[in-house]
């Protein structure tokens, strides 16, 4: 049996309560005070891990500014080479183009240029010359100019004519050739010739009394 009074037991019970308590609200305020850290802690990691990110955002930015750039600059001195390049041709071109083709030259004559009056005549000579495989007579050459639309001037036509026979070394006059016709004729009236001096010849032999 205890010789503690109520009293006293009252009291002792009261101070064990008041101890657990107090000890309860200490682990409480630990704990608070360990989740308190840890959410700062958690703060700080966010706001390093935004700060990080942020960072290689504006990195990122400053790289894709950076290579715009540098891809702009490069389309611009392309843009140049290309445009340097088009008016070197077109110079090219304008000085090809001024450039006649120089023609051949032979016995002191040079040929013209087919663009000409004068190579426009030529042409007709060589046409005519090549289709009868002979050389053509100014006859034929000025039927033909005259055929044309517009027709060949008379007067240069002769003049180139010349220069044509001499690049040719062609000399004389040049007569067009026989049509069938013209030879069959030609033998005709050779063969009736030929009749008629056999007759006087025999004519001439045998006299009439």
């Amino acid at each position: 049996m205890s010789d503690k009074t109520p009293e006293q037991l009252a009291a002792e019970q009261a101070a064990a309560a008041a101890a657990q308590a107090k000890a309860a609200e200490a682990a409480a305020a630990k704990e608070a005070k360990a989740q308190e850290a840890a959410r700062k802690k958690e703060e700080r990691e966010a706001a390093k891990a935004a700060k990080l990110a942020e960072a290689e955002a504006k990195k990122a930015e400053l790289e894709a500014a950076k290579a715009a750039k540098v891809a702009e600059k490069e389309a611009a001195k392309k843009a140049k080479e290309d445009e340097k390049a088009r008016k070197a041709a077109e110079k090219e071109a304008a000085k090809a183009a001024k450039q006649k083709p120089k023609m051949p030259e032979q016995n002191g004559v040079r040929r013209p240029g087919p663009d000409g009056e004068c190579g426009k005549a030529w042409a007709v000579f060589d046409s005519i010359s090549q289709s009868q495989n002979a050389p053509c007579a100014i006859s034929q050459a000025i039927t033909v100019a005259k055929a044309m639309e517009p027709p060949l001037n008379e007067g240069n036509l002769r003049t180139e004519y010349a220069r044509w026979k001499k690049f040719n070394g062609l000399t004389g006059k040049i007569d067009a050739p026989k049509t069938p016709e013209q030879i069959e004729a030609e033998k005709a009236a050779a063969a009736k010739a030929a009749e008629l001096a056999a007759q006087q010849q025999a004519a001439a032999q045998h006299p009439q009394a």
